[in-house]
């Protein structure tokens, strides 16, 4: 079960679950909920999997709290364009710039990135 309530996750985390899957399998913007269900989560590893496409989402996704980011589509992107060597070459892609927008805005760890490293973009820019 996919979990973009924090309510959901108090009761997951109730019944015994080892971690929270975020993901809104086409529904609202799970990135908007992430916050509130890493804090239901209470300490429990929050991974986030929905609509993650580039290092810029992979960042903002751990900068809001999850502990994990899945990057379903651009892995079978990858492997339908180029096997196994197009699933590396994509993973290495989206760390690549992962690290790059880390080191270019000033923060040398996962660790060193929160909720206030992010900048809301004012609508129209």
């Amino acid at each position: 079960m996919c979990v973009c309530h924090p309510d959901d996750a108090r009761r997951a985390k109730d019944a015994g679950v080892v971690g929270i899957y975020c993901s809104n399998q086409g529904g609202l913007p799970a990135l908007d909920v992430l916050p509130e269900v890493v804090e239901a989560a209470d300490g429990l590893p929050v991974l986030f999997d929905s609509g993650v496409r580039s290092g810029a989402d992979v960042v903002k996704a751990l900068a809001l709290g999850a502990t994990a980011v899945g990057v379903g589509r651009p892995y079978a992107y990858g492997l339908a364009l180029g096997g196994a060597g197009g699933i590396v070459h994509v993973l290495r892609t989206i760390l690549a710039e992962a690290d790059l927008i880390m080191a270019v805005d000033g923060y040398p760890s996962v660790a060193d990135l929160t909720p206030q490293s992010l900048r809301p973009v004012p609508a129209g820019s």
